[in-house]
């Protein structure tokens, strides 16, 4: 089981949050989460989380501009970032590859799949371990 992982969960709609705190609660993993870019910005500078799970589309500050804004702490303080949204055209996407240990998932999304990049990121395979 991963001990001691914390990962922050952004994204403004609450049944996504829930879904995704089940999922990797239900691994061991620790959870916290925001509601919007602004707040999570702010718990990824404070709370220092191993990983990072974000939706684009969010108020106040949407997911790029964190990504962008949080690129910097990376260098010095590595962590993963999985970005979700529904709808973004291949060009769109291209920042994405931009950005340090980021990878891209679209929504809907499957749980299972989130767990998977997330446990291989950590070098935890299926069982926990």
């Amino acid at each position: 089981m991963p001990k001691n992982k914390k990962i922050l969960v952004m994204d403004d709609e609450a049944h996504i949050r829930r879904v995704i705190e089940l999922k990797l609660k239900s691994r061991g993993y620790e959870i916290i989460t925001a509601v919007n870019g602004e707040e999570g910005l702010e718990l990824i500078r404070s709370q220092e989380p191993d990983a990072v799970v974000s939706d684009i589309m969010m108020p106040k500050m949407d997911g790029k501009t964190v990504c962008e804004m949080a690129n910097e702490i990376k260098k010095t303080r590595p962590y993963l970032t999985v970005i979700m949204t529904a709808r973004i055209s291949p060009e769109e996407r291209d920042w994405i590859s931009k950005m340090t240990d980021t990878v891209f998932m679209e929504k809907p999304f499957s749980p299972a799949k989130l767990l998977e990049i997330i446990d291989n990121y950590f070098g935890i395979d299926r069982d926990g371990h």
